[in-house]
């Protein structure tokens, strides 16, 4: 048996303005992905292919098995990025590396595409578990460059494989038995382009935690020049320390119990019976306050997505009887959302880690910002700027003349919505 340690950091770097990068981390569950596609598209596909896989393995777990399951998420998570990269021009070509980790009892199931990366350190030797698709890693399998040169080749970031690009893709999947004293590492190429696979098998090998390990190789990526976006999730797999029973009685014979026996047998065998009552009690004793500390710690670990208000809500505590307390009220709206996902979220959306649940917020919060607009200022503009002005937002402008004095024509004097209001994409805005 083994016990599970994990260990998640993403960082902008000191070139990039924006993270592209994702990353997720729960408890049977990890992974990482490299978002591209201009200006924060690559943010919105990492970020919502990673969500997009999460809840596929969180609706289906136990009903399909892991190599399957991973497969299958990591299709669906690439149908989901390329629907959004066709959905707008804005979007358009957007697409994501990704790297999954998914444990199912003593196995774990690896799924790949892009040019993140899957290691495992394991009685010190460092190994790669994941093929690079990209152009300088086909380059070197043909012999064309060395791995070497293929560090500082000019089309180093030519990617041949990713999330989003086309509407179907079939990811690489290997699964690996699972040994105590085991380390998986997923990183992107924010890491592995920079830093070396021996000084990354030196940083696993001696630092004792992932918490420690992670920490170190990001700051081994910054210090090398941190000219890219830089993710890391390391998972470890400790043997768990043997449980010894407490002894109890051999069931030899009790000279006590035997006098009593021969002697006094209804009196020995009333309080027999009353140690036995006596035992039991403190038995259900026990119980109860192990039961009540059970349901405390999964109450005070348990986070879901729900509504309150109309408004997108952080919970804390079990979805069920009202047992839940607002941790965290946003002001997403809920009526901003597509049906079946504002159908999801009224119902709750459970999540196995307050983080998770930060990041389906995210999510739902790109989803509103997708559906709705705020409603441009245009009182005192020419008709002509102001219906320009909310076309560009996504509004329908519609106009109803008025003569007022002491305004010039064809001159914004009021308008409904006031500015600053989030309506749907498409809504009225009335000019006056």
């Amino acid at each position: 048996m083994y016990s599970v340690s994990s260990a998640s950091i993403t960082e902008t770097g000191k070139v990039r303005e924006i993270n592209e990068d994702a990353v997720l981390e729960t408890g049977s569950l990890f992974a990482v992905a490299d978002g591209m596609g201009g200006h924060q598209a690559g943010e919105v596909a990492s970020t919502l292919a990673l969500s997009a896989i999460g809840q596929y393995v969180e609706d289906n777990l136990g009903a399909i098995p892991g190599e399957k399951l991973v497969e299958k998420a990591v299709s669906g998570a690439n149908a989901v990025v390329h629907q959004k990269a066709v959905s707008s021009a804005r979007f358009r070509d957007m697409g994501t590396t990704v790297t999954v980790l998914y444990r199912e009892g003593d196995t774990a199931y690896i799924g790949h595409v892009g040019d993140s990366r899957a290691y495992l350190l394991r009685n010190g030797d460092l190994r790669q578990l994941t093929d690079d698709h990209s152009l300088v890693a086909k380059l070197v399998q043909e012999g064309e460059i060395t791995p070497r040169e293929a560090r500082s080749h000019p089309q180093r970031n030519v990617i041949l494989k990713a999330l989003g690009l086309e509407s179907q893709l079939e990811a690489d999947v290997v699964s690996v038995k699972i040994q105590p004293g085991d380390v998986f590492l997923l990183a992107t190429d924010g890491l592995t382009s920079l830093v070396g696979d021996d000084v990354i098998s030196r940083v696993l090998a001696a630092f004792p935690g992932p918490v420690d390990a992670a920490g170190r190789l990001v700051e081994l990526a910054l210090e090398a020049g941190g000219i890219d976006n830089v993710s890391v999730v390391i998972v470890s797999f400790a043997e768990s320390p043997t449980v010894v029973p407490v002894g109890g009685a051999t069931g030899g014979s009790n000279g006590g119990d035997n006098r009593g026996d021969k002697g006094g047998g209804p009196r020995a065998s009333r309080g027999k019976a009353a140690r036995i009552w006596l035992i039991l009690l403190v038995v259900l004793l026990v119980l109860a306050l192990a039961g009540f500390g059970v349901g405390l710690y999964f109450f005070n670990h348990t986070y879901f997505v729900g509504v309150k208000g109309g408004k997108v809500t952080l919970f804390k505590g079990f979805p069920f009887w009202d047992m839940a307390m607002v941790e965290t009220q946003t002001d997403i709206e809920i009526r901003f959302l597509p049906d079946s996902l504002r159908t999801r979220v009224e119902e709750n959306l459970v999540t196995e880690s307050r983080r998770n649940a930060e990041k389906t917020i995210e999510s739902l919060a790109l989803e509103v910002e997708k559906n709705s607009s705020i409603v441009p200022d245009v009182e005192g503009k020419a008709y002509d700027e102001a219906t320009e002005m909310l076309l560009e937002a996504g509004l329908h402008p519609v106009a109803e003349l008025v003569s007022r004095p002491g305004f010039e024509p064809d001159v914004v004097s009021t308008q409904d919505p006031a500015p600053g209001a989030r309506v749907g994409k498409g809504s009225d805005v009335m000019l006056k």
